[in-house]
Protein backbone atom coordinates (compact mmCIF):
# COMPACT_ATOMS: atom_id res chain seq x y z
CA UNK A 1 0.00 0.00 0.00
CA UNK A 2 0.96 3.79 -0.63
CA UNK A 3 -0.16 7.29 -0.21
CA UNK A 4 0.95 10.39 -1.76
CA UNK A 5 1.37 13.27 -0.02
CA UNK A 6 0.77 16.39 -2.23
CA UNK A 7 1.95 19.68 -0.10
CA UNK A 8 0.58 22.75 -1.08
CA UNK A 9 2.11 25.32 1.48
CA UNK A 10 0.25 26.68 4.38
CA UNK A 11 0.89 26.50 8.15
CA UNK A 12 1.73 23.10 8.29
CA UNK A 13 4.74 23.73 6.23
CA UNK A 14 5.56 27.23 7.65
CA UNK A 15 8.91 28.29 9.46
CA UNK A 16 9.74 31.32 11.46
CA UNK A 17 12.32 33.98 9.84
CA UNK A 18 14.49 36.08 12.17
CA UNK A 19 11.66 38.27 12.56
CA UNK A 20 9.34 35.11 14.07
CA UNK A 21 7.01 35.54 11.48
CA UNK A 22 5.91 32.55 9.42
CA UNK A 23 6.32 31.53 5.82
CA UNK A 24 5.55 28.55 4.14
CA UNK A 25 8.93 27.12 2.84
CA UNK A 26 9.17 23.24 4.00
CA UNK A 27 8.74 20.53 1.41
CA UNK A 28 6.68 17.38 1.41
CA UNK A 29 9.30 15.59 2.56
CA UNK A 30 10.00 18.19 5.70
CA UNK A 31 6.49 17.08 6.71
CA UNK A 32 6.64 13.81 6.49
CA UNK A 33 9.79 13.40 8.63
CA UNK A 34 7.80 15.14 10.64
CA UNK A 35 6.01 11.87 11.75
CA UNK A 36 7.87 8.83 12.51
CA UNK A 37 4.47 6.72 13.11
CA UNK A 38 4.14 6.62 9.43
CA UNK A 39 7.35 4.16 9.24
CA UNK A 40 5.91 0.94 8.58
CA UNK A 41 2.69 2.06 8.08
CA UNK A 42 2.37 2.37 4.54
CA UNK A 43 4.76 3.55 1.74
CA UNK A 44 4.71 7.20 1.20
CA UNK A 45 5.68 9.29 -1.35
CA UNK A 46 5.84 13.37 -1.63
CA UNK A 47 4.81 15.55 -4.37
CA UNK A 48 5.48 19.20 -3.73
CA UNK A 49 2.56 21.27 -5.94
CA UNK A 50 3.29 24.12 -4.31
CA UNK A 51 4.70 26.38 -0.86
CA UNK A 52 2.03 29.21 -0.65
CA UNK A 53 -0.24 30.36 2.20
CA UNK A 54 -3.58 29.41 0.97
CA UNK A 55 -4.95 32.44 -0.04
CA UNK A 56 -2.91 32.43 -2.91
CA UNK A 57 -4.52 29.62 -4.83
CA UNK A 58 -6.63 30.15 -7.41
CA UNK A 59 -9.03 28.41 -9.08
CA UNK A 60 -6.44 27.87 -12.04
CA UNK A 61 -4.34 26.51 -9.44
CA UNK A 62 -7.20 24.23 -8.42
CA UNK A 63 -7.56 22.89 -11.82
CA UNK A 64 -4.36 22.06 -12.26
CA UNK A 65 -4.60 20.26 -8.69
CA UNK A 66 -7.79 17.81 -9.72
CA UNK A 67 -5.98 16.98 -13.01
CA UNK A 68 -2.92 15.57 -10.96
CA UNK A 69 -5.14 13.79 -8.67
CA UNK A 70 -6.64 12.07 -11.71
CA UNK A 71 -3.08 11.33 -12.62
CA UNK A 72 -2.58 9.65 -8.83
CA UNK A 73 -6.23 7.91 -9.30
CA UNK A 74 -4.65 6.36 -12.27
CA UNK A 75 -2.01 5.00 -10.74
CA UNK A 76 -2.57 1.63 -9.63
CA UNK A 77 0.37 1.92 -7.02
CA UNK A 78 -1.27 4.63 -5.27
CA UNK A 79 -3.88 4.04 -2.75
CA UNK A 80 -4.66 7.53 -1.31
CA UNK A 81 -3.90 10.78 -1.59
CA UNK A 82 -3.76 13.61 1.43
CA UNK A 83 -3.04 16.82 0.22
CA UNK A 84 -1.22 19.29 2.65
CA UNK A 85 -2.25 23.37 2.57
CA UNK A 86 -3.13 26.47 4.48
CA UNK A 87 -6.73 26.24 6.70
CA UNK A 88 -7.65 30.13 5.68
CA UNK A 89 -10.20 28.58 2.92
CA UNK A 90 -9.20 24.89 3.35
CA UNK A 91 -13.15 24.34 3.04
CA UNK A 92 -13.77 25.95 0.10
CA UNK A 93 -10.92 24.61 -1.74
CA UNK A 94 -11.53 21.20 -0.74
CA UNK A 95 -15.26 21.84 -1.96
CA UNK A 96 -14.06 22.94 -5.34
CA UNK A 97 -12.29 19.79 -5.96
CA UNK A 98 -15.14 17.54 -4.27
CA UNK A 99 -16.90 18.89 -7.24
CA UNK A 100 -14.27 18.05 -9.63
CA UNK A 101 -12.39 14.84 -8.60
CA UNK A 102 -14.48 11.94 -9.37
CA UNK A 103 -11.84 9.35 -9.06
CA UNK A 104 -12.14 6.41 -6.94
CA UNK A 105 -9.05 6.54 -4.97
CA UNK A 106 -9.83 8.24 -1.68
CA UNK A 107 -8.62 11.57 -1.23
CA UNK A 108 -8.21 13.88 1.98
CA UNK A 109 -6.97 17.38 2.59
CA UNK A 110 -5.60 18.51 5.99
CA UNK A 111 -3.07 20.69 7.74
CA UNK A 112 -2.12 22.78 10.35
CA UNK A 113 -3.49 25.47 13.03
CA UNK A 114 0.00 25.78 14.53
CA UNK A 115 3.56 25.87 12.82
CA UNK A 116 6.01 23.46 13.31
CA UNK A 117 7.58 25.97 15.60
CA UNK A 118 5.03 26.83 17.76
CA UNK A 119 4.10 24.59 21.30
CA UNK A 120 2.50 21.40 20.69
CA UNK A 121 2.06 21.84 16.15
CA UNK A 122 -1.03 19.91 15.47
CA UNK A 123 0.56 19.34 12.15
CA UNK A 124 1.97 15.74 12.33
CA UNK A 125 -0.87 14.67 14.43
CA UNK A 126 -3.17 15.85 11.61
CA UNK A 127 -0.76 14.20 9.14
CA UNK A 128 -1.40 11.16 10.42
CA UNK A 129 -4.69 11.41 10.87
CA UNK A 130 -5.42 11.79 7.14
CA UNK A 131 -2.84 9.19 6.28
CA UNK A 132 -4.82 6.53 8.28
CA UNK A 133 -7.79 7.80 6.79
CA UNK A 134 -7.13 7.49 3.32
CA UNK A 135 -6.05 3.64 3.87
CA UNK A 136 -9.40 2.61 5.52
CA UNK A 137 -11.58 0.67 3.56
CA UNK A 138 -14.30 2.64 4.30
CA UNK A 139 -13.31 5.76 2.98
CA UNK A 140 -13.85 5.02 -0.51
CA UNK A 141 -16.61 6.67 -1.94
CA UNK A 142 -17.22 9.13 0.46
CA UNK A 143 -16.29 12.10 -2.05
CA UNK A 144 -13.43 14.39 -0.66
CA UNK A 145 -12.53 14.21 3.28
CA UNK A 146 -11.10 16.90 5.14
CA UNK A 147 -9.71 15.36 8.28
CA UNK A 148 -8.21 17.48 11.60
CA UNK A 149 -8.28 16.82 15.09
CA UNK A 150 -9.10 13.27 14.81
CA UNK A 151 -12.27 13.97 12.79
CA UNK A 152 -13.35 13.07 9.23
CA UNK A 153 -15.48 15.45 7.71
CA UNK A 154 -17.27 15.39 4.07
CA UNK A 155 -15.62 18.51 2.34
CA UNK A 156 -18.92 19.64 1.16
CA UNK A 157 -20.10 20.15 4.92
CA UNK A 158 -16.89 21.17 6.59
CA UNK A 159 -16.49 24.70 8.00
CA UNK A 160 -13.76 26.75 9.84
CA UNK A 161 -15.01 27.43 12.83
CA UNK A 162 -12.12 29.13 14.78
CA UNK A 163 -9.61 31.81 13.31
CA UNK A 164 -7.16 29.90 15.88
CA UNK A 165 -8.35 27.15 17.88
CA UNK A 166 -7.03 23.79 16.30
CA UNK A 167 -10.50 21.89 16.93
CA UNK A 168 -11.58 24.85 14.66
CA UNK A 169 -13.17 22.67 11.43
CA UNK A 170 -16.86 21.41 12.17
CA UNK A 171 -19.39 20.22 10.29
CA UNK A 172 -22.28 22.16 11.58
CA UNK A 173 -25.85 20.56 12.00
CA UNK A 174 -24.31 16.71 11.16
CA UNK A 175 -21.49 16.25 12.91
CA UNK A 176 -18.55 14.63 11.40
CA UNK A 177 -18.52 11.09 9.51
CA UNK A 178 -15.76 9.61 11.38
CA UNK A 179 -13.10 9.57 14.04
CA UNK A 180 -9.41 8.46 14.23
CA UNK A 181 -9.51 6.25 17.20
CA UNK A 182 -5.73 5.21 18.40
CA UNK A 183 -4.96 3.26 14.77
CA UNK A 184 -8.36 2.86 13.53
CA UNK A 185 -11.32 4.44 11.90
CA UNK A 186 -14.94 4.44 13.58
CA UNK A 187 -17.01 5.70 11.05
CA UNK A 188 -20.93 6.93 12.17
CA UNK A 189 -22.49 8.00 8.96
CA UNK A 190 -22.61 8.68 5.40
CA UNK A 191 -22.82 12.18 3.83
CA UNK A 192 -25.62 12.75 1.05
CA UNK A 193 -23.85 14.44 -2.22
CA UNK A 194 -26.58 16.04 -4.39
CA UNK A 195 -24.03 17.82 -6.18
CA UNK A 196 -23.30 17.07 -9.81
CA UNK A 197 -19.40 16.59 -11.28
CA UNK A 198 -18.13 19.42 -13.45
CA UNK A 199 -15.11 19.19 -16.10
CA UNK A 200 -14.65 23.24 -16.54
CA UNK A 201 -11.40 24.69 -18.64
CA UNK A 202 -9.98 27.10 -16.54
CA UNK A 203 -10.68 29.69 -19.51
CA UNK A 204 -14.52 29.28 -19.13
CA UNK A 205 -14.18 30.10 -15.50
CA UNK A 206 -16.01 33.39 -14.89
CA UNK A 207 -14.53 36.73 -13.57
CA UNK A 208 -16.95 38.34 -11.27
CA UNK A 209 -18.88 36.06 -8.88
CA UNK A 210 -19.92 38.73 -6.48
CA UNK A 211 -20.83 37.75 -2.81
CA UNK A 212 -23.31 40.09 -0.34
CA UNK A 213 -23.96 39.07 3.25
CA UNK A 214 -28.00 40.75 4.31
CA UNK A 215 -27.54 42.87 7.37
CA UNK A 216 -29.32 44.60 9.58
CA UNK A 217 -30.29 48.22 7.66
CA UNK A 218 -27.57 47.94 4.61
CA UNK A 219 -27.58 49.31 1.62
CA UNK A 220 -28.07 48.61 -1.98
CA UNK A 221 -24.67 49.97 -2.82
CA UNK A 222 -22.79 46.42 -2.96
CA UNK A 223 -25.86 45.31 -4.59
CA UNK A 224 -25.57 47.72 -7.60
CA UNK A 225 -21.92 46.88 -8.36
CA UNK A 226 -23.66 43.48 -8.82
CA UNK A 227 -25.06 44.14 -12.67
CA UNK A 228 -21.43 43.85 -14.28
CA UNK A 229 -21.13 40.47 -12.89
CA UNK A 230 -21.70 37.06 -14.06
CA UNK A 231 -23.44 36.34 -10.82
CA UNK A 232 -24.19 37.89 -7.01
CA UNK A 233 -24.20 35.21 -4.70
CA UNK A 234 -26.50 36.62 -1.32
CA UNK A 235 -26.57 35.21 1.86
CA UNK A 236 -30.04 36.29 3.46
CA UNK A 237 -31.23 36.25 6.77
CA UNK A 238 -32.25 33.45 8.58
CA UNK A 239 -34.56 31.60 6.58
CA UNK A 240 -34.20 33.57 3.20
CA UNK A 241 -35.29 37.35 4.19
CA UNK A 242 -33.67 40.99 2.75
CA UNK A 243 -34.22 44.05 4.23
CA UNK A 244 -36.65 46.18 2.23
CA UNK A 245 -33.88 48.81 1.17
CA UNK A 246 -32.09 46.24 -1.47
CA UNK A 247 -35.46 44.99 -3.37
CA UNK A 248 -34.90 47.88 -5.97
CA UNK A 249 -31.10 46.53 -6.43
CA UNK A 250 -32.04 42.78 -6.62
CA UNK A 251 -34.96 43.60 -9.12
CA UNK A 252 -32.47 45.76 -11.26
CA UNK A 253 -30.59 42.69 -11.37
CA UNK A 254 -33.19 40.18 -12.48
CA UNK A 255 -34.12 42.86 -15.36
CA UNK A 256 -30.35 42.39 -16.60
CA UNK A 257 -30.39 39.33 -16.15
CA UNK A 258 -27.48 38.73 -13.10
CA UNK A 259 -28.73 34.81 -11.67
CA UNK A 260 -28.67 35.54 -7.73
CA UNK A 261 -27.49 32.53 -6.30
CA UNK A 262 -29.59 32.85 -2.13
CA UNK A 263 -28.51 30.87 0.86
CA UNK A 264 -28.47 31.59 4.74
CA UNK A 265 -26.08 33.10 6.42
CA UNK A 266 -27.11 30.92 9.76
CA UNK A 267 -24.06 28.31 9.95
CA UNK A 268 -27.27 25.59 10.53
CA UNK A 269 -30.59 25.14 8.46
CA UNK A 270 -31.51 26.01 4.49
CA UNK A 271 -33.99 28.45 3.36
CA UNK A 272 -37.35 28.29 3.98
CA UNK A 273 -39.99 27.63 0.56
CA UNK A 274 -43.44 28.54 1.76
CA UNK A 275 -43.39 29.66 5.28
CA UNK A 276 -43.57 33.88 4.91
CA UNK A 277 -44.91 35.85 2.28
CA UNK A 278 -43.94 39.55 3.42
CA UNK A 279 -42.11 42.00 0.79
CA UNK A 280 -38.52 40.74 1.31
CA UNK A 281 -39.23 37.14 2.74
CA UNK A 282 -38.50 34.03 0.79
CA UNK A 283 -41.43 34.35 -1.26
CA UNK A 284 -39.80 37.93 -2.33
CA UNK A 285 -36.61 35.63 -3.67
CA UNK A 286 -38.44 32.97 -5.46
CA UNK A 287 -41.01 35.99 -7.70
CA UNK A 288 -36.88 37.82 -8.43
CA UNK A 289 -36.14 34.48 -9.81
CA UNK A 290 -33.64 33.71 -7.25
CA UNK A 291 -31.52 29.91 -7.06
CA UNK A 292 -31.60 28.20 -3.73
CA UNK A 293 -28.18 26.89 -2.46
CA UNK A 294 -28.03 24.47 0.72
CA UNK A 295 -24.61 25.38 1.59
CA UNK A 296 -22.83 28.42 3.11
CA UNK A 297 -22.31 32.06 1.21
CA UNK A 298 -18.32 30.42 0.64
CA UNK A 299 -19.46 27.17 -1.36
CA UNK A 300 -22.09 28.99 -3.06
CA UNK A 301 -19.55 30.78 -4.46
CA UNK A 302 -17.32 27.89 -5.54
CA UNK A 303 -20.40 26.09 -6.73
CA UNK A 304 -21.69 28.94 -9.22
CA UNK A 305 -18.08 29.54 -10.31
CA UNK A 306 -18.53 25.71 -11.43
CA UNK A 307 -22.20 25.96 -12.79
CA UNK A 308 -21.58 29.09 -14.78
CA UNK A 309 -18.33 27.53 -16.60
CA UNK A 310 -20.63 24.91 -17.82
CA UNK A 311 -23.74 27.04 -18.10
CA UNK A 312 -25.27 24.52 -15.49
CA UNK A 313 -26.20 26.75 -13.02
CA UNK A 314 -30.04 24.89 -13.01
CA UNK A 315 -28.33 21.65 -12.68
CA UNK A 316 -26.81 22.86 -9.86
CA UNK A 317 -29.01 24.98 -8.24
CA UNK A 318 -32.94 24.69 -7.00
CA UNK A 319 -35.49 27.25 -8.61
CA UNK A 320 -38.07 27.42 -6.26
CA UNK A 321 -41.11 29.31 -7.84
CA UNK A 322 -44.09 31.00 -5.46
CA UNK A 323 -47.49 29.15 -4.94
Amino acid sequence: MSVRIVSTGGTIASTEDDGADANPDLTGDDLVAAVPALDGLTTVETEDFATVPSPYLSFEDLLDLVDLLRELDADPEVDGVVVTQGTDNLEETSYFVDCCYDGETPVAFTGAMRTPSQASPDGPANLLAGVRTVLDDSARDRGVLVVFNDRVHAAREVVKAHSMNVDTFRTPEFGPLATVDEDRLVWRRRAENPDPTFSPTASALPDEVLTCVATLDMSDSVLELGTEADAVCLAAMGAGHVPPKILSALETLRDEGVPVVATTRCPEGRLARRTYGFRGSERTLQELGCYYSDLNLQKTRVKAVLALAEDRLSDAFDRPTPN
